[in-house]
């Protein structure tokens, strides 16, 4: 038994975890790895998409922030400078109703986070926590509290003790897809000559961008509490902002939540897809960017 797929697979649960009918043809993405013209990998990516009212209506725009939990500082730099152009910017962080200033973040680190604070050394990259401005006075809380949280997966039988089973029967699955890891074997003779001594941090980031991983661990999206109520919460506190007034909208999530969070806006509000955006997460070479920044054609 080969043990990259289970190391890679279990990594990206523990990431995945602490995230977590379209108007086009095929769904957008919403993180992938960007090559570079010699076909090396040069970065993770993370989705900036954004949704305006089918029926043309472009006074209102929802933007569906991707993100990752832990990333180049660069790259939390670049999403500050970003949310200033919000008129509200919806963020996740399970917390008590209001959500917590950055002064008192530190006592909101878990077993998830410091697992996610391993990950940072390990990798040389930031924690979101530590890097984002959550005292911006356009930041609004759109998540549920740790009460409603642990209610909402009461309600549904759900519990850690079942992700951490859902986590290794799909890593059982990917296993049996895959018994003597040729994919692994396949992505990584591909990236090792290019990057030698950053053959893991790519392979996660390749992992990264398989968000269907995600559904097999913790249950259909629109359903299971970690996604599809952390979600449905935010489509409640954006469709009162609306009404309040605002029309530049970032929801700032995981991006383990961005497929569903689509749906929703869709079948709820009526939006439809119009462009996506690229935001650098992760450095993983030193070509240039193979796509232009801005890629509207091909999603």
């Amino acid at each position: 038994m080969t043990v990259l797929p289970h190391l890679r697979f279990t990594v990206f649960g523990l990431l995945a975890l602490s995230c977590a009918a379209f108007a086009q043809d095929k769904a957008p993405e919403f993180a992938r790895v960007d090559q570079d013209a010699d076909k090396r990998p040069r970065a993770l990516q993370m989705s900036v998409a954004s949704y305006v009212p089918a029926d043309g209506d472009r006074l209102l725009q929802v933007d569906l922030v991707g993100a990752i939990h832990i990333g180049d500082p660069s790259y939390y730099a670049e999403l500050n400078d970003r949310f200033r152009d919000y008129d509200v910017l919806l963020y996740e962080l399970i917390a008590p109703e209001g959500g917590v200033s950055s002064n008192r973040l530190e006592k909101r680190k878990g077993v998830l986070s410091s697992t996610q604070i391993g990950m940072t050394k390990m990798l040389d990259l930031s924690f979101q926590l530590d890097e984002v401005d959550y005292d911006a006075a356009n930041f609004v809380h759109a998540d549920l509290s740790p009460e409603e949280l642990r209610a909402s997966m009461e309600e549904r039988g759900e519990s850690l003790y079942v992700y951490f089973w859902r986590i290794f029967f799909a890593t059982l699955n990917e296993y049996a897809k895959d018994p003597l890891g040729l994919r692994d074997m396949e992505m990584l003779s591909g990236m090792l000559s290019a990057n030698e001594d950053n053959s893991f941090k790519v392979m996660i980031a390749y992992e990264m961008t398989n968000l269907d991983s995600v559904e097999d661990m913790l249950g259909d999206d629109s359903s299971n509490a970690v996604i599809g109520a952390r979600n449905q919460r935010a489509v409640d506190v954006l469709k009162r902002e609306i009404e309040a007034g605002a029309r530049r909208i970032g929801i700032f999530y995981g991006v383990a939540h961005m497929p569903d969070l689509e749906e929703r806006l869709i079948d709820q509000l009526g939006l439809s897809w119009d462009s996506t955006d690229w935001v650098d997460a992760w450095q993983l070479g030193d070509g240039e960017r193979g796509e232009p920044r801005k890629n509207l054609d091909n999603l």
